[in-house]
């Protein structure tokens, strides 16, 4: 067996410019680009939780990404709640995925900055993941760029450079709207080999910024409880071109002509 540890680099730190730092499309942490935002400051379960007690969510069981899809019903108030205590021991963490939070409870909008991250011109969408300590996002790429803004508690990045799964043949069949999922979680990635340069491991504290270019592969678990808002953008062709293409895969999968009942999107048939 490897040592998972070793075989990751440290993901160094860069104080360029978002721009710069897109223009190299290597992923890259921008070390407390993010402080000054009101939401790291100001943002805690008590006063997410107290905006709409009642307000319907719908939670992740486990690491969906890799295994099978298990919904379960909650409240955004009783969830967040639950946040606040011990982890249930034994059970699979609840996770409230791409959540939008902003759509939401447009007030929120003022504690965070966007415009001051994103390049300009650059059409971009933010969510929310919410979850608890051990709660993980299973090994994946995204198809647009994404800055991912850790707001609170501590979370942990894999990163695998474009290629690294695909060599392997390890691409699942699985669908998902808006990524393509690999069928081996990233340690068992590197197990199997992977040349210096095309692993890395990041920690993200409250208010560090993480680029993830379109494309690259990552795993990524909670240290801690956490909220993260991740921006996905791109130019208006890019973004355009990418929503198009995946509205058709979508529209064919909903019409239960592609990957019927494998998917992120609906619970796994029993």
């Amino acid at each position: 067996m490897a040592d998972h540890e070793s075989a990751w680099e440290p993901l160094g730190a860069q104080v360029a410019s978002v721009a710069e730092v897109v223009g190299r499309r290597e992923p890259c942490v921008l070390r407390q680009r993010a402080a000054h935002w009101p939401a790291v400051a100001q943002w805690t379960w008590e006063r997410l939780g107290a905006l709409a007690p009642d307000l319907p969510v719908r939670l992740v069981q486990g690491n969906r990404e890799l295994g099978a899809t298990v919904f379960q019903p909650s409240t955004l108030g009783a969830y967040l709640q639950s946040l606040q205590g011990p982890a249930t021991a034994g059970e699979a963490p609840l996770y409230l995925k791409e959540f939008n939070l902003l759509g939401a409870f447009p007030t929120l909008r003022a504690d965070v900055r966007p415009q001051e991250l994103f390049p300009p011109g650059a059409l971009h969408d933010a969510q929310t993941w919410i979850g608890p300590a051990e709660a993980r996002t299973g090994l994946h790429h995204d198809y647009l760029d994404n800055l991912a803004v850790q707001l609170v508690g501590r979370k942990r990045f894999y990163l695998l450079r474009p290629g690294a799964v695909e060599r392997l043949g390890a691409v699942a069949a699985k669908h998902d709207h808006w990524a393509a999922l690999a069928s081996l979680n990233a340690d068992a990635v590197v197990d199997r080999g992977v040349v210096a340069g095309d692993a890395w491991v990041v920690d993200l504290e409250p208010g560090d910024v993480l680029y993830v270019p379109a494309r690259w592969w990552h795993e990524v678990v909670n240290h801690t409880p956490s909220v993260l808002l991740s921006g996905f953008f791109g130019t208006r062709t890019t973004v355009y071109a990418q929503w198009a293409w995946r509205q058709a895969v979508q529209g064919a999968h909903l019409a239960g002509l592609w990957r019927r009942g494998h998917c992120t999107c609906h619970p796994a048939r029993v």
